[in-house]
């Protein structure tokens, strides 16, 4: 028997990477999961994403989130949980923001319109 997998490489989501609809920051803070929206770029094979912090400052460790697709075929999207660590902003992120690097520890990546034979 054969199983159906979406799961895709995280290259080859590089337009979706390039130019995200949405991303977010999901982590835990005081025993409570916090979810907050960010402004991501890949730049370089970096994940850098900007925050707006005034809730306080970020954890050591978080997962984010890039996802596209508002029907059963087009939904992609990946997320990567790692550390995270204070950066520059980059090229056209908004300086208003603080800006962060992820490091990926673990990385998952999907796409529905790519289901396939595993």
């Amino acid at each position: 028997m054969t199983r159906v997998t979406r799961t895709v490489s995280t290259e080859s989501l590089r337009r979706l990477l390039d130019h995200p609809p949405r991303a977010t920051l999901a982590f835990v803070r005081d025993g409570a999961i916090e979810v907050l929206p960010v402004a991501f770029r890949l730049v370089e094979g970096r994940y850098l994403f900007g925050a707006d912090t005034a809730g306080g400052p970020l954890p050591a460790k978080a997962k984010l989130l890039i996802d596209d697709g508002p029907w059963y075929f087009d939904l992609r999207g990946t997320w990567m949980r790692g550390g995270i660590g204070r950066c520059e902003p980059p090229s056209g992120g908004d300086p208003a923001l603080d800006w962060y690097e992820l490091a990926p520890e673990k990385t998952v990546a999907w796409h529905y319109g790519e289901l396939r034979d595993s």
